[in-house]
């Protein structure tokens, strides 16, 4: 593998904000109660992880001599975000009692919705 001089995007912001958005919506949850702050803190949590993850797998190589891992990259990281946040659901469900479902996907799908906003995010 070639070092390139070809700077990476600054991604890495758009995982920031996604944790900054998920800790805002567990403190705005907390005025329900606290059973709804943590399942809004592991909603947006099981959005974001797997999203950084895949972020790292998917901007690990750059230029056109390493095609092949970028390409292999996008493929991994997208396969194991959809694998990650599937057990992160799992694991949800299944270890946490009481569960405040409304709560949980709420902060899922707001904290996924800051995708729309990722190149201003990130400046790019």
């Amino acid at each position: 593998m070639i070092k390139q001089s070809i700077a990476r995007p600054p991604v890495y912001r758009i995982v920031l904000v996604q944790l900054v958005v998920t800790v805002v919506i567990a403190t705005l949850f907390l005025l329900r109660s606290q059973e709804a702050a943590y399942s809004a803190l592991l909603g947006g949590l099981i959005y974001a992880l797997p999203n950084a993850y895949f972020a790292y797998k998917a901007f690990q190589y750059t230029g056109a001599r390493q095609v092949s891992y970028v390409l292999r990259g996008f493929y991994q990281g997208g396969m194991w975000k959809l694998v990650l946040t599937g057990i992160g659901f799992g694991l949800a469900f299944k270890f946490v009692k009481p569960l405040d479902l409304l709560a949980l996907f709420s902060a899922f799908v707001v904290v996924q919705s800051t995708n729309v906003f990722a190149a201003k995010i990130a400046k790019l």
